[in-house]
């Protein structure tokens, strides 16, 4: 049996899922201040028990690489390579953005040729980390951070139906509206689509280095001085 133990900590939403020969047998998430270095071991260990097996079991520990929460991410890396190391397991990483498309392709459940899905991941102020995937799931757009402007508008191909799913897609409402474009805010980073990437990689052994590998951060940490309280 294959079976492989994967993680998201990318956005607010911190998340576990266990995967038996490519299906999805455990989903563990939850969305709370400070989740990811309080929860994250916790639902781990859960979601193993709940099979009543332990790490050693698993086949594998996929990662979500990013783009997404400096901090979440070194968070789950580290937990990731720990489980790795201990059990010589290999490490998947998988694209944030890929993932959650592929989240927003299966809730519209509508193929088409004219189908574009935009995940984003919210960022600071105006801006979000962004791709786009076709009805095929091919990558169309790299990675970039966007600045929504009503001149970014100009971007969306009118004969296209656009789908924008994620934590970054609310703010962009009122700048994108148009009959092309829809919204679906609630469709969030899940470690349940990381797993169902990682099992076709897992079986074409796409494998990262355990000891090099480094998050996609995108930008690098920026550190703010803190308000002072009145």
């Amino acid at each position: 049996m294959k079976r492989i133990l994967s993680i998201e900590t990318a956005t607010s939403v911190c998340s576990v899922a266990l995967h038996e020969d490519g299906q999805c047998v455990v989903l563990k998430e939850i969305s709370e201040p400070n989740a990811h270095s309080e929860k994250l071991t916790v639902l781990i260990e859960e979601a193993l028990r709940e099979r009543n097996i332990t790490i050693a079991d698993c086949n594998a520990v996929a990662i979500s690489k990013g783009p997404g929460s400096y901090t979440g991410l070194r968070i789950g890396t580290s937990v990731a390579k720990g489980l790795c190391y201990a059990c010589s397991l290999p490490l998947i990483t998988v694209d944030t953005l890929e993932a959650l498309a592929l989240s927003c392709k299966n809730a519209v459940n509508n193929d088409s040729e004219d189908n574009i899905y935009m995940p984003m991941i919210d960022a600071r102020r105006m801006e979000v980390y962004t791709s786009q995937w076709n009805w095929k799931m091919q990558n169309t757009m790299e990675t970039n951070a966007l600045v929504v402007t009503y001149e970014a508008k100009a971007s969306f191909e009118p004969t296209k139906q656009y789908f924008l799913c994620g934590d970054g897609c609310e703010k962009c409402k009122e700048t994108l509206e148009s009959p092309n474009i829809q919204f679906f805010s609630e469709i969030r980073a899940t470690a349940k689509t990381i797993g169902d990437i990682a099992s076709e990689m897992f079986d074409r052994k796409e494998f990262a280095d355990v000891a090099y590998f480094e998050p996609f951060y995108l930008k690098e940490f920026q550190a703010t001085t803190p308000k002072k309280l009145l």
